[in-house]
């Protein structure tokens, strides 16, 4: 990663929008594209070279013809761009299109001063602070696993990871009105996730947190388990815990393989689920879910870099130092 000029996007084009990146946050997918385990990434196979943000607060500087849109406004952008006109994209599906391209992905993004985007993808979001709003992006996974899921109010269901996408999908289980444990290594974390909503948190051997879950459900396991950890391990381990007829949703990015059984399928008839970004109406949830909650979040908020020191904060950030959440290079 180098900090250089590139080319300034101009006068904003029919349907983008220029906006000012204020505030960027850095996600566990952008170290798949930085280091180039690019086999966890979907959609078009356009990488290099890239600015990368996709986590971005910016205010609009000029909102070309978009007329919902006022320049001075805060904004939170929904990085994905879907081709329109593929199977998922005509089944109201657009963020599994196979051609989807992301900001800061495949397109460039937020780490830099003036980035052009679509006026689609720019949602205002009142008086958020900077840190909250580039928070709204990783919010909005949450509640598009949450959604897969098929989450309802009073269920029981477990996290496994606390990384930002963890700890937002705590906060938008528990403000949606479940009962939620989170297990993550972390001490940290784990105390993160009880003040986001957690009714209880894990870390132990496998086999002492399968006992300690079974007992927290009275023996039938969890009707719910989000894995956003990454780690391939814990897939069959999530399949092994939930009940029977149970879902599970598989959130987090891995090239990686783990075996499984397949009759467990069969026998437990559960569901395991993939989930993929956020459609629009999932980003506008997130806005809501972190504006009610800006309180709570702004512990995530634990390191910040400008952005001429941009290429340490991925370093710092890849080697995860335990009392690192949610890294965030400001930019202008």
């Amino acid at each position: 990663m180098v900090i250089e000029d590139v080319s300034d996007p101009g006068p904003a084009r029919a349907g983008n929008v220029i906006v000012r990146p204020e505030a960027v946050g850095i996600c566990g997918s952008d170290f798949h594209l930085f280091s180039g385990d690019v086999g966890a990434l979907s959609g078009a196979r356009e990488f290099y070279p890239r600015i990368q943000g996709h986590e971005v607060s910016a205010i609009v500087e000029d909102p070309g013809d978009a007329a919902t849109i006022n320049t001075g406004e805060r904004v939170a952008i929904w990085p994905l761009l879907p081709c329109g006109g593929c199977y998922p994209c005509r089944e109201g599906r657009p963020n599994v299109c196979p051609r989807f391209r992301l900001v800061g992905v495949h397109l460039d993004g937020g780490l830099q001063q003036r980035l052009e985007v679509p006026a689609s993808a720019v949602f205002g979001v009142g008086d958020l602070d900077p840190d909250s709003t580039a928070f709204v992006e990783p919010a909005s996974i949450a509640v598009h696993a949450l959604a897969r899921g098929r989450l309802e109010p009073g269920e029981q269901a477990v996290v496994f990871g606390a990384g930002p996408i963890g700890l937002a999908t705590v906060l938008a289980a528990a403000a949606a009105g479940a009962r939620v444990l989170s297990v993550d290594p972390v001490p940290a974390r784990r105390d993160l996730a009880k003040l986001l909503g957690a009714e209880r948190v894990s870390w132990a051997s496998a086999e002492a947190i399968a006992d300690e879950i079974r007992d927290w459900t009275s023996g039938d396991g969890p009707p719910l388990v989000i894995e956003t950890s990454g780690e391939t391990a814990v897939l069959p381990q999530a399949v092994d815990l939930t009940s029977a007829a149970g879902r599970v949703v598989v959130v987090g990015m891995s090239s990686g393989t783990a075996p499984i059984r397949p009759g467990v399928f069969p026998e437990k008839e559960i569901d395991v689920i993939g989930s993929s970004c956020a459609t629009a109406e999932d980003f506008l949830n997130a806005v809501r879910l972190v504006s009610a909650n800006r309180a709570s979040l702004a512990a995530l908020f634990s390191h910040h870099f400008p952005l001429a020191l941009a290429a340490d904060a991925f370093k710092f950030a890849m080697k995860r130092p335990p009392d690192a959440i949610k890294i965030v290079v400001t930019v202008n």
